[in-house]
């Protein structure tokens, strides 16, 4: 991986650790030592029981999913993309981390946990 990848990685990863504490009160987010991959280490420590990967990446078509949810959301609705890679098993669940606290609590109304 080059100096370039690096430095852009670990500005990513200050920036994901930002927005998690502005917005799912992980005020305690940071980097963490990073050891070429080792088995279970995350890119940020302070985040309680989640595992948190961070990617950056200049231009992704995902996004314009997003972008699509968004404007398709009527007010007060959450804009969530659901998807899944042909021959997969298993859907994932992406959205804006500003979006995530909303999204948690109507997941808990929606499975009956309030």
């Amino acid at each position: 991986m080059g100096s370039h990848s690096r430095t852009k990685g670990k500005v990513g990863e200050r920036e994901c650790a930002a927005e998690l504490a502005k917005h799912w009160n992980c005020t305690e987010a940071r980097r963490s030592v990073q050891f070429c991959g080792a088995d279970h280490d995350a890119d940020l420590k302070g985040t309680g029981n989640l595992h948190v990967e961070c990617k950056r990446y200049c231009r992704v078509a995902v996004t314009d999913w997003v972008e699509q949810a968004e404007m398709d959301a009527a007010p007060g609705q959450t804009p969530v993309v659901v998807f899944r890679q042909d021959g997969e098993n298993n859907w994932i669940v992406m959205m804006r981390v500003s979006d995530a606290p909303q999204f948690a609590r109507e997941l808990l109304n929606l499975i009956g946990e309030k």
